[in-house]
């Protein structure tokens, strides 16, 4: 009730005239007065008029400081800007190359106009999936300082870095931008389309998006079965191989070959299975996103609509939007006390699914819960899900083995390297197991 009082008493004082625009009290302070007036508030001592006067003349004498600069680079003008400016916020690399860029239209001379922030707003607009439209600017700006580089090699874009992203030139912009925009298409095409990553935030390496821009660009013939294999590989190798500059150039130099000549070779891929199965969930560890990646990738079928696939483009109920969901549920392996907080929270013991079906699968054993889907076809679902089907055979038989969760994460591990290999087929495949120091045959 006070709350609408409120609001009421705001709105009456609105009619009154006595909430008025800043602008007014500069361009019509004699229409306010005369309200005031009207309403009753026009004696000099009203507190309303003495407000009126103290605004007026702040407005009246406040002064902007003005400084032109001429014949300054533009590393100089952030200077000044964060020195004047301390309490606000700095100018970022994005704000200062679309200052640098930026040529008003000439209609006399016929020279057209540019505003890089709008070419990038204007690009996202006809991205159809959602889930890559909300890449941020920065990262669109590396992708085209790649490109720009690729095109005009001596043009002082040596590296990704704001030293260099600032000397990006207009007219540069504007000679790659219409084959610019294809290679980022194709490249959110491929994550969505090909790999069946649905967002942005399963892609392990953020590199990833620039070194597969610098292949599609100009690429009339992309090798969709190359940059299959280019993408696992690394996304899942032993090293973290994508890590700084120096690799994204050696990347870059490496699928530019492939898109020269046809003709590429992989390095042995090596992997530890205990990283696998000791991986837990998180959204910023590389292998954490590769294994969720790779999950997605089987397109996981949903345990209750065997007919659809869990990661949909399209969700037409709020309840069909996927989850990532415990396998073994967490208060299950707490109350039952049958595996480790480890073994708990291994990416081994999540899958994804609908977010309906994980309400009701909840905290429940997984004997109990699989009963309730066990129909014809269900083992090629959990297939899609590269979970073991001993699990179900276990449903099936009403008892769980004992240590059933670590049986469970090791034959998951084998299912998903089953899958890796695959992938790789044709590159020598090493696995080790720093857990149990043994040596895997490829």
């Amino acid at each position: 009730m006070d709350r609408f009082k409120q609001i009421l008493a705001k709105k009456n004082r609105y009619k009154d005239k006595l909430i008025v625009s800043l602008i007014d009290i500069i361009k019509n302070p004699g229409e306010i007065e005369r309200n005031l007036y009207k309403n009753g508030y026009g004696d000099f001592e009203n507190p309303y008029m003495q407000q009126l006067r103290r605004i007026r003349e702040v407005l009246y004498s406040y002064k902007i400081s003005f400084i032109e600069l001429r014949g300054i680079e533009v590393a100089e003008v952030c200077q000044i800007f964060e020195r004047i400016n301390q309490a606000g916020k700095p100018l970022d690399i994005f704000d200062i190359v679309v200052a640098k860029t930026f040529r008003s239209e000439d209609k006399t001379n016929n020279i057209s106009g540019f505003y890089l922030r709008e070419l990038f707003d204007k690009f996202k607009q006809t991205i159809f999936s959602n889930q890559y439209a909300n890449i941020d600017n920065w990262t669109l700006l590396q992708m085209l300082a790649v490109v720009v580089k690729l095109e005009f090699p001596d043009a002082g874009i040596q590296n990704i870095t704001d030293k260099y992203l600032n000397e990006l030139k207009t007219e540069h912009i504007e000679a790659v931008w219409s084959d610019f925009q294809k290679a980022i298409a194709k490249t959110f095409d491929f994550f969505d389309n090909c790999l069946h990553i649905k967002g942005g935030r399963l892609i392990p390496y953020r590199y990833l998006y620039l070194t597969i821009t610098a292949y599609f660009y100009r690429n009339y013939k992309p090798d969709y079965s190359f940059l299959d294999k280019y993408f696992w590989y690394y996304s899942f190798h032993n090293a973290d191989l994508l890590t700084n500059t120096t690799h994204l150039w050696q990347h870059i130099y490496f699928v530019n070959q492939e898109k020269a000549n046809s003709s590429y070779s992989f390095n042995p891929f090596d992997i530890d299975k205990n990283s696998i199965r000791k991986s837990f969930y998180s959204y910023r560890g590389r292998l954490s996103r590769a294994i969720l990646s790779l999950y997605a990738n089987q397109k996981p079928q949903d345990w209750a609509k065997p007919h659809r696939d869990v990661l949909s483009d399209v969700y037409y109920q709020l309840t069909d939007k996927p989850n990532l969901h415990h396998i073994f549920p967490v208060n299950f392996i707490k109350q039952s006390g049958i595996a480790s907080q480890i073994e708990c929270d291994s990416l081994m013991n999540i899958a994804y699914l609908s977010q309906i079906t994980n309400l009701k699968i909840s905290d429940k054993n997984p004997l109990d819960y699989l009963k309730e889907y066990d129909e014809p076809g269900l083992e090629t679902v959990l297939r899609s899900h590269l979970i073991p089907t001993s699990i179900l055979e276990w449903s099936r038989g009403n008892a769980l083995p004992e240590n059933a969760l670590t049986i469970f994460i090791e034959e998951r591990v084998n299912l998903l390297l089953e899958a890796l290999r695959l992938k790789l087929e044709g590159i020598e495949f090493n696995v080790f197991d720093m857990g149990n120091r043994t040596d895997i045959s490829s």
